[in-house]
């Protein structure tokens, strides 16, 4: 027996040391099973950012903190979360911490899975100046931030405006940085962050400090007052102190100050010209910024030759939705810029830009039908320039309205038709146009579209007119949907009922024949189904124009026409 006891005893004590050790050896024994991994960050100049990954067998974590001036860590707090912010720290001053996992069985720190960080908020920075470089360039400079590897750049378009990096400079006595994107006579404001030394931390922003350069202006108008004299505008600029006017005789180089206006003048009569020849002028405008003269440099040259003022002779309609304007010839013009405005005091913009000494008439087919539009006619010669004659720089304005023609190409579909009238809210009356030849609303518009087409006559007159003459095929007057009489031909004020067609293309055929007749004097293309259309002879081809319609012509309601515009203008839109 004891010799087996011999044989087996340092088995057993191997077995009972394991046993041992499993149950008394502590929890950092295990460190490898609690690897942590943390980083400490300043996000300014008060507050750093502690992060760190989840342990599983912790519960929560303690925090410890260290400064220089301590020679031991102090705890400062326990959290269950892997973020904490440290929010009484001071710029420029080392921290030391400690992240503690604390096991969530045994409430005992796990030592071994202990991290040590440092970290350290860069010290302030001021915006010291701000400096106008060039137009186009601002250069600002800063104080120098205590422990910071580098600063960070923000600019915002708005005082109080959301900021957005726009550089970053590396080292910490690097303090100046030239915005060489910059808008001239556009208000700028800059912020100066600090960053540590590993340039993911961050210290407090600058406060915000403003720059701007000043805005160029533009030649607006070079005006013949006499053949000796002439008279520059220019474009006012806000922040302006003075306008320099130069001139020379071409057009690059050769420039000689002539004239300097004070801030509230933008125009110059330049009294030793030469008649016949040609001058080129450019105005700078100054400024100043924080006590310092700032310019804009020169605005684009415009040139002049001494030309008469244009006469506008006619703006009249064309037959397809256009204004044509005509003008009298000008001794000397090679080119002519059309202008136009909605009122005749109103504001012009240019619109188009006719080439050619004989070219005296120009047609402006992107107007809106029942406006007024107004123009104005500018002669140019050679070149680039402003040159004009008489009092204005433009001719004097010559306005006209625009007329909708009935006759000619339709300018809308079939889907914007039904999308004008699915837009009306109203219910299709299929249960009546079913076994008319139109079982929806689609099909009632392809057949206006067929039938418009046929006679030449726009297919969004006709169908307005649908909308507006029966409430979107709803009728509720003395025509009922079943007679299929769209316009209420033969309808009168004393209760007649008017005519019956058979079906929904015979009812907007009928429609088109007798719009066609007021419209045109041309023969119709198909035969007439129209039981009006001869007693239309007296007033043929007298509304060639949606806007003849109405006031005792085609319907009685005086802005008939007004609405009928109103219905194609929305069509038009979908």
């Amino acid at each position: 027996m004891r010799k087996v006891w011999n044989q087996r005893c340092p088995l057993i004590c191997l077995l009972l040391c394991l046993l041992f050790l499993a149950v008394c050896a502590p929890e950092n024994a295990y460190a490898d099973m609690y690897a942590m991994q943390a980083s400490a960050t300043p996000v300014s100049g008060s507050e750093i950012e502690l992060r760190w990954n989840a342990v599983s067998q912790a519960g929560e974590y303690a925090i410890y903190r260290r400064t220089p001036g301590n020679a031991s860590f102090q705890k400062i707090k326990t959290t269950p979360n892997t973020v904490y912010k440290d929010k009484k720290i001071s710029a420029a001053v080392s921290y030391y911490y400690q992240i503690v996992p604390i096991s969530r069985d045994t409430g005992k720190e796990i030592k071994a899975a202990l991290v040590t960080l440092k970290a350290k908020a860069p010290g302030s920075v001021s915006v010291e100046k701000v400096k106008v470089k060039s137009p186009t360039k601002i250069q600002i400079y800063w104080t120098m931030s205590a422990g910071s590897g580098g600063y960070q750049i923000l600019r915002s378009e708005g005082d109080g405006g959301r900021y957005e990096e726009i550089a970053r400079v590396n080292g910490k006595t690097v303090c100046t940085y030239i915005d060489g994107e910059v808008t001239p006579g556009k208000t700028y404001y800059y912020k100066v962050r600090p960053m540590d030394q590993r340039k993911t931390g961050f210290g407090s922003y600058s406060a915000a400090a403003k720059g701007r350069t000043i805005a160029k202006t533009s030649i607006t108008s070079i005006t013949s007052l006499s053949s000796s004299q002439m008279r520059v505008t220019w474009k006012k600029v806000k922040n302006a102190r003075t306008y320099e006017v130069y001139r020379s005789t071409k057009a690059k180089g050769g420039y000689q100050k002539v004239y300097t206006a004070k801030s509230g003048t933008q125009k110059f009569t330049d009294k030793t010209v030469k008649s016949g020849k040609k001058y080129y002028y450019k105005v700078v405008v100054t400024g100043s910024f924080n006590g310092e003269r700032i310019s804009s440099g020169y605005s684009e040259e415009e040139a002049f030759r001494a030309l008469k003022q244009v006469r506008i002779s006619s703006v009249k309609a064309t037959s397809d939705d256009g204004l044509k304007i005509r003008w009298s010839k000008v001794t000397g013009a090679t080119k002519y810029k059309i202008y136009r405005a909605t009122s005749k005091l109103g504001s012009y913009k240019q619109i188009a830009t006719v080439n050619g000494a004989s070219s005296l008439n120009y047609t402006d087919r992107s107007v809106s039908s029942g406006k007024t539009y107004y123009y104005k006619v500018q002669a140019y010669s050679d070149g680039k320039g402003v040159i004009t004659a008489g009092s204005g720089t433009r001719s004097e304005a010559r306005g006209s309205s625009t007329s909708y023609a009935i006759m000619g190409k339709t300018s809308v579909t079939a889907d914007q038709m039904a999308a004008l009238y699915q837009s009306s809210g109203k219910k299709y009356p299929s249960g009546v146009y079913k076994s008319k030849g139109a079982k929806n609303i689609r099909e009632f518009c392809e057949i206006v579209m067929d039938e418009s087409e046929k006679e030449g006559v726009k297919a969004e007159v006709i169908f307005a007119q649908v909308c507006l003459e029966t409430g979107y095929l709803q009728f509720g007057g003395q025509v009922s949907a079943a007679q299929c009489n769209f316009a209420g031909l033969g309808a009168t004020d004393d209760g007649a009922a008017g005519a019956t067609f058979p079906n929904v293309k015979t009812g907007i055929r009928a429609q088109v024949q007798h719009l066609k007749g007021y419209a045109s004097k041309d023969d119709l293309n198909q035969k007439c189904v129209d039981p009006r259309f001869m007693y239309l002879a007296g007033r043929r081809g007298t509304a060639k124009y949606v806007q003849s319609l109405g006031g005792g012509n085609w319907a009685t309601d005086p802005i008939y026409s007004v609405k009928l515009m109103g219905l194609i203008k929305a069509m038009k839109s979908y």
